[in-house]
């Protein structure tokens, strides 16, 4: 069964702020609203949404306040106030209009303003339709149902099939392009429906295939453990775009995929301490050489998991080959830390999936939640395997995915 995250009032919103009590632990304890003088109570279609006095003046949509074209706010914050209170508020079915203390008039759609309601169901409803999709998480034996194919002429031609590519592979970390002509070149028009590629010292592509005597274990064709790319990277790559043009037809050469956030739940579970351990141990990822005559020296310091302040995953580090020799932690710390590392890797494994693209497909995949490996495979004469990577940053994507949201369903997001 496929593990959903859940954003209940215990978990998502145990650090809110009650707007008018304000109690919150990044605050400290005298914080007070001053008096419910500082609120705005609205009735709207039958229920009461409150709004501070402060956060509505900041967000007056007038043309000396707000920048239309821009989608800017242009208000002199020299001159703010703070205390600004309304004098009179007139309200009908569809829009709100406010008099302030000084003569300044506001006016305000009620769409807009239950878009970017305080209440916690509006609010959770923002996060995953306009913020960023909810994750769901999987174990390998679901692969065949959370990776959706997707159609390449669809994808390029079409806003509805872009989309549904995109917002599958933000919530399940994974996606199949299908029916990709066979050119090195078929993928620009694939990125250039989000925006751009992200440049790494490997170029805006790379290769993937057998090279002997390479710089990098990728262009080999013995077996490519469990891994993120470039976790030497302070701004990771987000996802990653592989395009099969030549399959190998030996044994071998399949595709191994597994979802992080998977196995680091069952951690925390499981292993509270050695989760523990792989969240707060920073470690170095490194990648030092040439490439097409370029020196590069890379450095980085992160845990293997990463986690914000509510401890939701943000990131993950995983590399064998990358991760560098100086380990910058208390020497007492250093075995524990291998044996929670070598479980992490061992769940991994236990929970990937296994499978093998065809010519034509382009894998698409969250580098920065997923770890993905591949299977030792032997070339013949006849038959040389090779891909075309890139890789795209998730800025971008959200961004591509909140532009289509508000083309495709302006309804919504008012």
């Amino acid at each position: 069964m496929i593990l959903r995250r859940l954003y209940t009032s215990k978990h998502y919103f145990r650090n809110t702020v009650n707007v008018k009590n304000v109690t919150n632990k990044f605050y400290s304890n005298d914080v007070k609203s001053k008096t419910k003088r500082d609120i705005l109570d609205l009735n709207i279609r039958g229920e009461t949404y409150s709004f501070p006095h402060v956060w509505l003046r900041d967000n007056c949509q007038c043309d000396q306040c707000f920048h239309k074209f821009a989608q800017s706010r242009i208000i002199d914050w020299s001159k703010f106030n703070l205390n600004s209170f309304p004098k009179d508020v007139v309200k009908d079915e569809n829009s709100v209009r406010i008099t302030w203390d000084d003569g300044h008039i506001s006016q305000y759609t009620t769409n807009w303003l239950l878009f970017r309601s305080f209440n916690r169901d509006k609010q959770q409803y923002y996060d995953n339709y306009i913020y960023k999709p909810e994750k769901i998480v999987w174990h390998g034996k679901e692969f065949s149902k959370i990776c959706t194919k997707h159609d390449y002429k669809a994808i390029v031609e079409t806003d509805e099939a872009l989309y549904k590519w995109l917002y599958n592979l933000s919530t399940y970390g994974v996606a199949l392009i299908e029916n990709t002509p066979p050119s090195e070149h078929s993928m620009e028009s694939i990125v250039d429906r989000i925006g751009f590629k992200k440049r790494t010292h490997y170029g805006h592509n790379f290769i993937v295939q057998n090279v002997p005597n390479t710089n990098n274990v990728a262009y080999l064709s013995s077996t490519l453990q469990l891994h993120t790319d470039l976790p030497y990277y302070e701004y990771c790559p987000g996802a990653n775009l592989l395009h099969c043009l030549v399959q190998t037809n030996s044994k071998g050469g399949e595709n191994l995929l597994s979802d992080c956030h998977y196995t680091a739940r069952y951690m925390k579970q499981k292993h509270p301490d050695a989760y523990k351990l792989l969240t707060e141990v920073e470690v170095e990822w490194s990648d030092i050489g040439t490439e097409q005559g370029n020196e590069f020296y890379k450095l980085h310091r992160g845990p293997v998991i990463c986690t914000d302040k509510h401890g939701d995953i943000t990131r993950i580090n995983f590399s064998i080959p990358q991760r560098g020799s100086y380990l910058p932690i208390p020497i007492e710390l250093v075995k524990p830390w291998f044996e929670a590392h070598s479980m992490f890797f061992e769940f991994n494994t236990k929970f990937s999936a296994n499978f093998k693209t065809k010519s034509g497909d382009i894998l698409t995949f969250d580098n920065i939640r997923l770890l993905h490996g591949r299977n030792q495979y032997k070339d013949s004469a006849e038959n040389v395997r090779k891909l075309i990577g890139a890789y795209v940053d998730w800025d971008e994507i959200y961004s591509r995915l909140r532009c289509l949201k508000v083309k495709l369903h302006p309804e919504n997001t008012s």
